[in-house]
């Protein structure tokens, strides 16, 4: 019986362990998917500023401030991402925390490894994205 109850629990523990990966691979995607949109923002918001640069006419006005709203929703667009990461990088780093310090059935160590690489590659893209945001 204590066999089956060992099992069960092993089993438990690894589908926690492969939801716990997921989870953190889609926080990465998330945060790379933030940089890339933050990155076109600033590129279509210096493009249209060079654009509309020589504005003397309300027609070329109009078409500053309809570009400028293009821009503002994009904007929009990024900060709904981010609330997103924000609220999401807690939940999946407690289940990483709970998963990894599992006394009775650890992680293996090729999962300790993934792990660990997930966990620089969220620090190095949340690094590039802070500096994108200081650099606007």
């Amino acid at each position: 019986m204590a066999s089956s109850k060992a099992k069960k629990l092993q089993h438990k523990s690894t589908v926690i362990q492969g939801e716990m990966l997921e989870e953190l691979s889609g926080l990465v995607k998330g945060i790379e998917r933030a940089e890339t949109l933050l990155a076109e923002l600033k590129n279509e918001t210096e493009e249209m500023n060079a654009t509309h640069q020589q504005r003397r006419t309300t027609r070329e006005d109009i078409a500053y401030l309809e570009d400028l709203l293009k821009c503002a929703k994009k904007k929009l667009a990024w900060e709904k991402q981010m609330e997103t990461v924000a609220k999401r990088t807690p939940e999946v780093l407690a289940k990483v925390s709970t998963a990894m310090n599992d006394t009775t059935n650890p992680p293996e160590p090729e999962l300790r490894i993934k792990v660990l690489d997930l966990l620089q590659t969220v620090q190095a893209a949340m690094s590039r994205l802070d500096a994108a945001k200081s650099a606007d």
